[in-house]
Order: C-alpha cells, then sequence, then structure tokens
C-alpha cells in the first residue's frame, strides 16, 4: 500500500507532496488513534448477536464465525499497541497503514460472513436485527476508519456487499426492500466516509499550515529578538562610545587647564573607563622606563621613578602597531613565567604607544592587580589609541610651545636691546650730566682742601652733594642693566602708579629730548594688576617711543598723553598722541609682525607688545583720535580676577622653561 490513500487531494509541487505527506501521516496516525473504539465494538457486539441467535444457527457455525471475527479484532488491537509503542515515523508511516488496511479487511470479511447467519434464520426478525447490527457495525466503522479511506473501503465493502446481495436475491419482496435498503446505506455511508475524509483532509491541511506560519511567526519573532538584541547590543557600546568621548573631549576641551592638568584628568578618566586602579604616562629612552605621571593607589608611583624596560609589558607595547590588552594574565600566559610590570603582578593590562612627531616618547597604560571580568572592547582599544595620540600631540604642542616662548623672550630681550640703542645717545647725555658734576664737585672740594680755609660743614655739603649725583648715576645704570637683562617672566602683583615709577627716568630722558609735553593721569584706587614689570616697562616704552617718532615731524603742539582707568576685571592703559595718524588702508596692519611705516623700523616692535600683552591674558588695540593722533589701548588683568590668575600661574611658567 502506497502513501496516496484514495480519495485524498491530489498536490502537484515539492512542496505540496511535503504536506500531503505530513497530513497522510496525521491520517495514520489518528486511524489508530481511533482504532479502540472500533475494536471495543466488535468484540462485545459479535458474542451478542451469537448469543441472540444460539437456539437459532447450528452452534459450530455461530462458534466458528466468533473466533474468526475475534481473531481479527485481536490483530488490530495488537496492531494498536505497536503502533503507539513504536511511535512511527513518517517515513514508516504508510506501511502502518497498509498492515491496519488489511486487518481492517480481514475484520469487513468476517462481518460479511453474517450472510451465512441470514440464509439459517428462518425469521425476517431475525434477519432483520442481523441488517441493523451490519449497518450500526459499518456506521461504526466509516466514524472510526475515515482517516484513511482505503482502510474504511477495505472494511465496509466486504461487510456489506455479500448480506445486501443475498437479500437482493431473494424472491420476497420485503427482503428485496431489505437488500435494496442496505445498499443505500451502503452507498450512504460510503459518502458520508468520503465527505468526512475530504474534510479532515481540509482541516488537517488547514492545521499544517498554519502550524507552518506559527513556526515561521516564531522564527521570525526569534529573529527580531535577536536582531533586536544585536541592535540594542549595538547601541548600548554606541552609547558607551559616545560617553567616553562625551567625557575624552570635556578633558581635552576644558579652558585655562594646564596640559598636565588635563593629561592627570585622562589618567583618572582611563582608570575608570577601563576598570584599572592604576594609570602611567612614561617616557622610554633605551632600555630605561621613566614615570612621568601617574595615578595608582596609596601613591606607590611617583613622577621620576625609574624601572627596567624588560620589567615592564611596555617593551612588547612598544613592538606592536596598536594597543596591547589582555584581561587575564593566567589566559595569556598559560603556565608560562609571567613577567612583572612595575614591581607587580598584574592580572589585566592595556597599553598603546604614544609618539611625538615622529619619535618614540614612550607610553600609555592602565593596569589592574585583578582579572577582568570582561574582555577588552573594540571600543576600548580606540579609545585608548585616541588618548595615546592626543597625549603624544599635545606633548609635541608643548615642546613647540616652550620654544616658541623661548625665541619670544629672545626675541622681546633683543627689542630692549634695539630700545637702549636708540636711546642710547639721551642716556649718554642724561649721565654725563652727573658725571660732570661730580667732578666739578670734587675739584672744588679739592681746592678748598688745598686753601685750608674750608670750613667742615663746607667740605661736608660738597661731598653730599657728590654722593647725590652718585646716587642718580648709579640709578640710571641700575635702570639700564635691568631693562637690558634677559630674565624669565615674573608674575607679580603689583600697582600701576610703582610700574611707571620704575621708569620714570626714561620717560622724562625721551620727552625732554624730543621736547614733547608729557601728561600722565592714573586713575585713584586702581587695583593691583598681575604683571610682569619688566614686559609691562617694555611694552609702555615701546608704545611711547612710537608716538615721539609719529610727532617727530609735525610743527603743532606735540603732547603724548598716557592714561589707566579700571574697566570691569581689567585695568586699561592708552597712550595717546597728536601726531597725523596714518591712513585707513594701513590701520589694520599695525598690529602684523614686519609691518612699519619707519624707513629703518623691522615692524616688530608692536607685534611683540601684542604678544606679552595676550600672554597676560589681555589685548593691545588701537583707535584713531578725534582730530589727529592715535591711541594705542592694552589690558591687563586686576590680581583678583581668579580664572586669569589660574592661566598665568599655570600656563606661562611652564612656557617660560
Amino acid at each position: 500500500m502506497n502513501a496516496v490513500a484514495p480519495g485524498a487531494v491530489a498536490f502537484s509541487s515539492p512542496a505540496d507532496d511535503l504536506i500531503f505527506q505530513r497530513i497522510y501521516a496525521d491520517q495514520v496516525r489518528l486511524l489508530y488513534v481511533q482504532a479502540p473504539l472500533g475494536v471495543v465494538g466488535s468484540l462485545f457486539v459479535a458474542p451478542l448477536l451469537a448469543f441472540i441467535l444460539w437456539n437459532t444457527v447450528a452452534h459450530s457455525i455461530l462458534v466458528i464465525w466468533v473466533l474468526f471475527l475475534e481473531s481479527t479484532v485481536a490483530i488490530r488491537w495488537a496492531l494498536t499497541v505497536a503502533f503507539q509503542r513504536h511511535a512511527a515515523g513518517d517515513e514508516t508511516i504508510g506501511r502502518w497503514a497498509e498492515r491496519y488496511t488489511w486487518a481492517c479487511a480481514a475484520g469487513g470479511v468476517g462481518w460479511g460472513g453474517c450472510v451465512v447467519l441470514l440464509a439459517l434464520s428462518p425469521s425476517l426478525v431475525e434477519q432483520s436485527f442481523i441488517m441493523l447490527i451490519l449497518g450500526g457495525v459499518l456506521m461504526g466503522g466509516v466514524l472510526t476508519m475515515t482517516p484513511v479511506l482505503a482502510a474504511c473501503m477495505a472494511y465496509a465493502l466486504p461487510l456489506a456487499l455479500p448480506p445486501v446481495s443475498w437479500l437482493l436475491l431473494q424472491d420476497d419482496l420485503l427482503r428485496v426492500v431489505m437488500g435494496t435498503t442496505g445498499l443505500l446505506y451502503l452507498l450512504l455511508a460510503l459518502g458520508t466516509a468520503h465527505r468526512y475524509h475530504r474534510t479532515l483532509g481540509q482541516y488537517l491541511r488547514l492545521a499544517l499550515e498554519n502550524l507552518d506560519l506559527a513556526q515561521s511567526c516564531a522564527k521570525a519573532q526569534e529573529q527580531t529578538e535577536r536582531t533586536n538584541r544585536r541592535l540594542a547590543e549595538q547601541q548600548a557600546v554606541l552609547q558607551n562610545s559616545v560617553d567616553a568621548l562625551r567625557e575624552f573631549y570635556r578633558i581635552i576641551s576644558t579652558p585655562h587647564r594646564h596640559a598636565s592638568d588635563q593629561i592627570q584628568a585622562l589618567l583618572a578618566m582611563g582608570c575608570q573607563r577601563f576598570g584599572a586602579d592604576t594609570g602611567v604616562l612614561a617616557r622610554v629612552e633605551g632600555e630605561g622606563y621613566e614615570i612621568v605621571q601617574p595615578v595608582a593607589p596609596d601613591a606607590q608611583l611617583a613622577p621620576g621613578d625609574r624601572f627596567a624596560l624588560t620589567d615592564t609589558y611596555c617593551q612588547e607595547t612598544l613592538r606592536a602597531r596598536q594597543p596591547v590588552a589582555f584581561e587575564s594574565a593566567f589566559t595569556r600566559f598559560q603556565g608560562r613565567r609571567q613577567p612583572q610590570h612595575l614591581k607587580r603582578q598584574v592580572a589585566t593590562y592595556l597599553g598603546a604607544a604614544v609618539k611625538v612627531g615622529d619619535r618614540t616618547f614612550g607610553t600609555l597604560s592602565f593596569s589592574d592587580l585583578r582579572s577582568r571580568p570582561a574582555p577588552f572592547t573594540p571600543v576600548d582599544l580606540e579609545l585608548i589609541q585616541l588618548m595615546a595620540q592626543w597625549v603624544g600631540t599635545t606633548l609635541e604642542q608643548d615642546r613647540m610651545a616652550v620654544a616658541a616662548q623661548r625665541q619670544h623672550t629672545l626675541l622681546a630681550h633683543a627689542s630692549r636691546l634695539n630700545t637702549l640703542g636708540e636711546m642710547a645717545s639721551g642716556l649718554a647725555h642724561e649721565l654725563n650730566q652727573p658725571i660732570t658734576a661730580i667732578a666739578l664737585y670734587t675739584e672744588t672740594c679739592l681746592a678748598r682742601l688745598r686753601s685750608t680755609q674750608a670750613s667742615p660743614n663746607e667740605i661736608r655739603e660738597t661731598l653730599e652733594k657728590i654722593a647725590a649725583q652718585s646716587a642718580r648715576t648709579n640709578t640710571i645704570i641700575q635702570q639700564v642693566r635691568h631693562f637690558a637683562r634677559q630674565s624669565k617672566p615674573q608674575y607679580l602683583s603689583v600697582r600701576i602708579k610703582d610700574l611707571f615709577d620704575d621708569i620714570s627716568d626714561f620717560l622724562r630722558l625721551e620727552v625732554r629730548r624730543h621736547r614733547i609735553q608729557f601728561e600722565l593721569n592714573i586713575a585713584a584706587d586702581l587695583p593691583l594688576v598681575l604683571a610682569d614689570p619688566l614686559q609691562f616697562q617694555q611694552v609702555v616704552l615701546n608704545l611711547i617711543r612710537n608716538a615721539v617718532d609719529a610727532m617727530n615731524q609735525i610743527e603743532g603742539p606735540r603732547i603724548i598723553s598716557v592714561f589707566a582707568r579700571l574697566d570691569g576685571e581689567v585695568v586699561e592703559i592708552g597712550v595717546k598722541d597728536t601726531g597725523p595718524g596714518v591712513a585707513p588702508d594701513v590701520f589694520n596692519q599695525l598690529l602684523n609682525p614686519f609691518f612699519t611705516t619707519k624707513p629703518d623700523g623691522l615692524g616688530l616692535g608692536l607685534s611683540i607688545s601684542q604678544s606679552i600683552v595676550e600672554a597676560h591674558g589681555g589685548r593691545l588695540w588701537a583707535t584713531s583720535n578725534q582730530g589727529s593722533g592715535i591711541t594705542f589701548h592694552f589690558t591687563l588683568p586686576t590680581a583678583s580676577r581668579a580664572k586669569t590668575s589660574e592661566r598665568i600661574a599655570a600656563d606661562l611658567p611652564l612656557a617660560a622653561n
């Protein structure tokens, strides 16, 4: 018996064939599930019929018929038990259907044997009872065997055809009517079985399709959940990256913060981010490893501590072209000797090389004595690489800033020497006056001593005048030496008036030599400013000399006005002249390096002054006066201005090193 059941719906495509096979397997399983109902019915109905006909039909015939029929019932029962025990798969389901169909056919033949009982029963009542029994058995078979239509037909046809045929062949009209009725009943039963079989097939197909749809939905839901989990993980990684970058940006973009403080904050952030207790920026020179900045528990490491490079993991870090990371030293070394890192048996390590320009500076590393519960992510590796690159760039900028500040200091010193050179004739005249006076007073004193007429009071008075002129000469020489010296900037809290008093002799010399009227207007009660006195004096002298040069060729009044006033948190100083001014196209270029309106000028005085003022946290600018002339303004921060004070204290001393 093949797997295609009679009356089954035809399918053509491979997918439909597969569905049919699954439906047929379910039909066979349902056949075996319903088998006990038919078995039980036959088991009790056959003996009951034999008992009723016991006095009518020969005993031997009844016994043989019952035994044959019960044997078919036993076979069906045994097949049912075997099927349930073996749990047949789809590949063997056809054989099980074939076996049960043959057993049903045998059962149908047994019930069809009732034709003998009909022939031997003289009474019409008994024959009618036999046909009623057969009709019930037939309908029972239809109800329990229609899942496999072949089994139903194999059971129904041999059961009904012999008795119906015998009745139709009788001469008695009543019996012919009974036969005809039986035939119609058989056709009705087969039609009912066929419709039920088709309905069952459609139901099973719909159930399988629904099952497939449910499984597809379940798979789609599972796939969606996996996708959602993957997206959630990616989103978490992305959010983690954004948080890390935001914290990184916050550290490196904090204004007025020294580079060493930023690196220290970066090390602290790295320790928190990577789950480490120690973070180190180190310089590597030859086989030596020197700690530059550490973050370590209980101050176990300090700047300047030195180790052999072989006592660290940094040798491997420098050889690698990408960050080196491991979350468990035991897993990494797998029984091999584990080297110590900074005299500690660390379990977790993450490090990257730091390059300053094209030269390897050292390493940036994070470590911990405990193993890390989760491996380092690609985001962690990219982040430490970014941190190492930023540290290298910052160190390079710091080195360049130091070099630029050194050059700026030398240039400012050269500018002061140039100013002294331009003032040399005036300084010589200024020194010549007290020296000449000293010589005259000395000759007068000697003459009086030779004449023996000098009184002690006259000698004392003359010596006091000599001492006064010597002090004046020494003051001028000390001012020149102070102005010409090369030194590191020293930012002090000073008074504006004191700064002008220190260069009063220079100012008097310049205005007297060029016959210029000088006005100094310093507001009362100005707060202290934070400034380097020498650099302040250089800026003021440069602006005043520019004003003097601007008024050399004019015929009218030549006046230089200097003022100082409070403007918010800064003190504004201005130098105003009555010169001819400059053309509008030249005005915007006054502060550009190497731009000058003087035939023999270098164009660096105003540029140097601007850089000095900006280094103090102020600014330098120029405005045209109403009428004629120019006013140069610059600002200095007050000593109480907290932010500027922190910037000057942190940034400028490092640049002067």
